[in-house]
């Protein structure tokens, strides 16, 4: 139930209307009107999860870095600012993208530290974020692909087999990727098309999902999604050049995370598409 006194006092103004505008991964989305403003309200059964998601938005805001503003939030609501969009030409989103995710990509922690300071979620999953010093591949693997890796099987989306395929994936990642070149950047964690929006004022992140990880990995998920093509690549290597082993080694395995979550949350084709990648990273 919506408690429209409460919300109109965090706007210390009256409010209009609250109209259903989509439906998320945890709950309803409706969109509160005012006679100076709008917003978006995202609603949940009682939970930490807005909280969360509260909680890493004003991170990200710390590092002057595009998000929506926190209005108000509770076990079961969220008030944010509502981000107006404007159509622009897809090479000037990319371009604006790539300004954005190169500015986050660029903040670091000075424990050199994968995970982050406290659990986050990424749509209706948990995301343990015990935080890993040093070695990336064993953040990857017990923290990432594994746990999601176990809700897919106890799901009955994915077989026994594949997720023994997955536990020695896991635990063979050191070998493959040069772990000496990796250092820990701040990374969105969800990111495709619908987690970016766009305006004059430049490219704004939305729905993060945080943990300090390599960098590649964000950049494997938008070759999975095809977020963004040349143009945002260009942008983005004259800041934070690529690995030699990005497209060969990297792209194949830092999809398996993300196609984990798909799996889990959609089943059907996705799990066709985990199997094929399986066998392309030979697991």
């Amino acid at each position: 139930m919506i408690e429209k006194n409460s919300l109109a006092q965090a706007l210390n103004s009256e409010i209009l209307s609250i109209d259903f505008y989509t439906k998320g991964q945890i709950g309803d989305i409706y969109k509160v009107t005012t006679e100076e403003n709008s917003y978006i309200l995202k609603t949940s059964q009682p939970s930490t999860m807005l909280q969360i998601e509260a909680n890493m938005l004003e991170d990200i805001n710390k590092y002057k870095i595009a998000v929506p503003k926190v209005y108000d939030v509770s076990e079961s609501h969220l008030l944010l600012e509502y981000i107006e969009t404007t159509k622009q030409a897809k090479c000037t989103q990319e371009i604006e993208a790539a300004k954005t995710l190169s500015s986050l990509y660029a903040i670091s922690n000075d424990a050199r530290m994968y995970g982050y300071y406290y659990d986050t979620s990424i749509g209706p999953f948990p995301q343990k974020n015990e935080q890993t010093q040093y070695n990336w591949s064993l953040f990857l693997g017990q923290m990432r692909i594994m746990p999601m890796a176990k809700i897919c099987y106890e799901k009955g989306e994915i077989s026994q087999s594949i997720l023994q395929r997955l536990e020695l994936l896991c635990r063979d990642i050191y070998k493959r990727i040069d772990m000496s070149l990796i250092t820990p950047s701040l990374l969105h964690g969800d990111l495709w098309n619908g987690n970016i929006l766009f305006n004059m004022n430049g490219a704004t992140l939305i729905d993060p999902a945080l943990y300090f990880g390599d960098k590649e990995m964000e950049l494997a998920n938008i070759v999975l999604f095809e977020t963004f093509g040349d143009t945002f690549f260009e942008a983005y290597t004259e800041v934070h050049p690529l690995s030699e082993d990005f497209y060969e080694v990297k792209v194949q395995l830092y999809q398996v995370y993300p196609l984990l979550v798909h799996v889990a949350l959609y089943g059907g084709t996705y799990v066709t598409q985990l199997e094929e990648l399986l066998k392309k990273v030979k697991a």
